[in-house]
């Protein structure tokens, strides 16, 4: 399993504390050996699955990363612990742990989705489908350097 640390103000996230964005940049090197082969491209983007498993905030994930045609970079992290709620995404067990790890607080708009508004290089949003019980993470940076 692969230890992520998110750097959320700094634009960072780190794999194993080896950074793969850190300040706007992007370090390709340090994941090509943690993906698999192209799982998706289309004119737009190139999706590529991680090989092994995350730790993330405490918390067990699959995660892919997309690489778009406008530069921009998103890391989806897919959680494996399965959850429903009566009201509000907020109520995740999840969201909690990573507002606690992460000394943020996601505000939601709607029940199925909470956003870090904080961000200027990016958008920082988890997402929950209803029907499965299923929780991601999205990170997206805007432009890669």
């Amino acid at each position: 399993m692969l230890f992520v640390s998110l750097h959320l103000k700094d634009c960072g996230i780190f794999i194993d504390s080896r950074p793969i964005i850190f300040g706007g940049k992007f370090f390709p090197n340090t994941i090509e050996n943690l993906c698999s082969t192209k799982i998706h491209q289309d004119k737009f983007r190139v999706r590529y699955k991680f090989l092994q498993k995350f730790n993330i905030c405490g918390n067990s994930a699959d995660g892919v990363i997309d690489i778009e045609e406008d530069c921009s970079i998103v890391f989806t992290f897919l959680f494996d612990l399965i959850e429903f709620f009566n009201y509000s995404i907020l109520e995740s067990k999840i969201v909690k742990k990573c507002e606690s790890f992460l000394g943020v607080k996601f505000i939601s708009n709607h029940p199925s989705s909470a956003s870090l508004d904080s961000c200027d290089w990016g958008h920082v949003t988890f997402f929950y489908d209803a029907k499965q019980g299923d929780l991601s993470l999205e990170i997206k940076f805007y432009e890669r350097i």
